[in-house]
């Protein structure tokens, strides 16, 4: 058995075992288990017995070191499945790593290509809904210049060079102050981006979420979706036209403001993780490292006049 095969067993049976606590979730703890591959935080399987089709995650060890917060994730998906943003919750249990919800049946993951008019139309308007909710009260908020600190702080001094720290600094300091906090995602990528046969969006994975800056939901997905810059200008374009507010030089800074983040995060990862999730890790890592290097002299010019 190898170590991957090792740690999907392993989470199998936490999960498992989790089930079988509820009355609402027991019949799934005996139940088939088919993985779904590509995240490198957590475990997920589509579950199904007679009447009860679920979607089943158990967050990996580590994850809230590295940003993700499983007890405002559940107070946020109350209110986004409520708004129909999101699938409905059937359990979210931070203490036991679960979460349970409605399996979306037929859906895919991810969205047309990145630079088709209709998703990104659809992804705009998801957000602006999204932007416009009321939040939990007590929700956390997110300050991704906060964030950046707190990752490069767990990180060797060596690991995060000169040059980008002080662009980092420069792009984080300009960006504030930023737009009133709403409620955000913060993770906006094709395998969070589920959509229906019939064709409604659907947000999966809100361990990220809470309050901040709506331009940085737009970044995550511009940046994500390795979106041109005419499909961003477009997703500008759609998000305004959906009745939200945003400059695309405001826009290209907090896209690599959230790269420079993500980049600390997979640089964060690689501290525990191991085997495939490792080398996928270091992959990643090192193709966003060039891309904020390249882009470094061109985003410290923008401005947001």
């Amino acid at each position: 058995m190898t170590a991957v095969q090792a740690a999907w067993q392993e989470a199998e049976r936490a999960a498992r075992a989790a089930l079988a606590t509820e009355a609402d979730t027991a019949s799934l703890a005996i139940a088939t288990f088919e993985p779904i591959a590509g995240s490198l935080s957590n475990f997920a399987w589509h579950v199904s017995v007679p009447r009860q089709d679920r979607f089943v995650r158990y967050a990996r060890a580590g994850n809230e070191q590295l940003g993700a917060d499983l007890h405002a994730e559940g107070e946020v998906l109350r209110l986004v499945a409520r708004a129909g943003i999101a699938p409905r919750v059937v359990r979210c249990d931070p203490p036991a790593r679960l979460l349970v919800t409605q399996w979306i049946e037929g859906a895919q993951g991810g969205i047309a290509a990145a630079d088709c008019d209709r998703a990104i139309r659809q992804v705009a308007g998801l957000l602006c809904q999204l932007h416009a909710l009321t939040p939990p009260h007590g929700v956390r908020v997110v300050d991704f210049a906060v964030q950046a600190r707190r990752l490069a702080s767990a990180l060797p001094a060596a690991a995060v060079p000169p040059a980008l720290a002080a662009c980092a600094g420069e792009v984080l300091s300009r960006l504030r102050p930023g737009r009133a906090k709403v409620l955000c995602h913060h993770d906006v990528h094709a395998q969070n981006l589920v959509t229906e046969p019939a064709g409604r969006l659907w947000l999966v994975d809100w361990e990220y979420a809470g309050l901040g800056d709506p331009v940085f939901d737009l970044a995550s997905c511009a940046s994500q979706l390795e979106m041109s810059a005419a499909s961003a200008g477009r997703l500008c374009d759609e998000y305004r036209r959906a009745g939200g507010t945003v400059e695309p030089a405001r826009l290209a800074q907090a896209r690599w403001a959230f790269d420079y983040v993500q980049w600390l995060w997979y640089r964060g990862l690689l501290a525990t993780a191991a085997g495939p999730v490792a080398v996928e890790a270091a992959h990643r890592a090192g193709r966003i490292e060039r891309g904020l290097q390249t882009r470094a002299s061109g985003v410290l010019r923008c401005n947001n006049h």
